[in-house]
């Protein structure tokens, strides 16, 4: 599984690394840092978009980012995306290596790895190498499931920003 959602109310729910939890979800250590564990995955969240912030315009770059607050506009990130509960975001398409969704969505996703948790709402399509939901996940739109990387081709020319 490529979970990789923080765990609620101070527990922790990693698959190794920093301990393991009753739902075997991978957590967000203190250096914002997933917590790998069993499955290999170890990817940074660089960017977050915090509770209470409204935030309009499109998004490009390398490396990851949390929203917890509400996003209007295109997403094109080559690191992973994570939608916190409560969260809202409303664009044409989001392109990332992968999404976990736990608020609501508003878009067509393409994404290597897409996540639904049960409080997740998507109203969009997918396209996606990989796709798993938690009961109580909400999805309306089509899957696309391909064998190769979906967004490969897409984020080739997305760049890290040097300064």
């Amino acid at each position: 599984m490529f979970t990789f959602r923080p765990g609620k109310n101070g527990h922790r729910n990693g698959h190794g690394g920093n301990g393991q939890g009753k739902n075997g979800h991978t957590s967000l250590n203190g250096n914002g840092y997933f917590n790998g564990g069993g499955n290999g995955h170890h990817a940074a969240i660089e960017s977050v978009i915090g509770p209470g912030i409204n935030w309009k315009g499109d998004l490009t770059g390398a490396g990851g980012l949390r929203i917890e607050g509400s996003f209007e506009g295109n997403i094109k990130i080559t690191g992973p995306l994570v939608v916190a509960e409560g969260a809202k975001v409303t664009a044409e398409t989001i392109y990332a290596s992968a999404v976990s969704v736990a608020g609501t969505i508003k878009a067509n996703i393409v994404a290597d790895k897409v996540e639904l948790l049960s409080t997740g709402r998507v109203y969009g399509d997918l396209t996606t190498s990989a796709f798993a939901s938690e009961e109580g996940a909400f999805l309306r739109g089509q899957i696309t499931m391909q064998e190769a990387s979906p967004i490969l081709e897409e984020l080739s020319g997305v760049q890290p920003n040097v300064a």
